[in-house]
């Protein structure tokens, strides 16, 4: 698992829990943006001693394997997260599958991060994990991670009836899959 890695414009970091008050930073400045698309928040999730203690649960899933997170920075500001690519429920066995999630600082959307950082993240996947499969569940009225998900070749699956809880009400969500051509187990 590389823990730093570099595109074009981007920096891709594994972070440590001494970094929470960056991760803190991030959630707080985009609180009203994220809401909307993810499930109820615990009660101390805007709290510095839970993000570290997520960023610690973080590493020890991702030494496992289990999880890998890449949070994102600009080159040329290397102390400021603006997102996150992240693949969770990694399965090995007769799967070689996993989910994809990621989210966006609301001030630098449109301008193709998301795109350049979740295309590397996913090439890191594919190399160090040796996933076959990777899924997302999109809502329907998120366009901007629909349009995402298509120019990263995802193909659509269909509609999974009220399947995940956000904010307390089962949403319907789009199913979306990338296969890896080149996987070999």
């Amino acid at each position: 698992m590389q823990m730093t890695y570099n595109t074009e414009r981007l920096l891709l970091n594994v972070l440590h829990p001494n970094d929470a008050d960056k991760v803190l930073t991030f959630y707080e400045n985009n609180r009203e943006h994220f809401e909307p698309w993810e499930p109820e928040r615990d009660v101390n999730f805007y709290t510095l001693p839970y993000q570290r203690l997520s960023l610690s649960i973080e590493y020890n899933l991702m030494q496992q394997s289990k999880l890998l997170r890449y949070w994102i920075f600009l080159r040329d500001d290397p102390h400021t997260i603006i997102g996150s690519v992240n693949f969770y429920n990694i399965v090995r066995g007769s799967y070689y599958t996993c989910q994809l999630g990621y989210k966006f600082d609301q001030d630098y959307l449109g301008h193709g991060y998301a795109y350049e950082s979740t295309k590397t993240a996913m090439e890191l996947l594919f190399s160090d994990y040796q996933i076959h499969r990777i899924e997302a569940n999109i809502m329907p009225s998120n366009a901007r991670s629909i349009h995402l998900i298509q120019k990263l070749n995802f193909f659509y699956e269909g509609l999974a009836k009220e399947s995940i809880n956000i904010n307390n009400s089962w949403e319907d969500h789009f199913r979306y899959a990338f296969i890896n051509t080149d996987f070999r187990n």
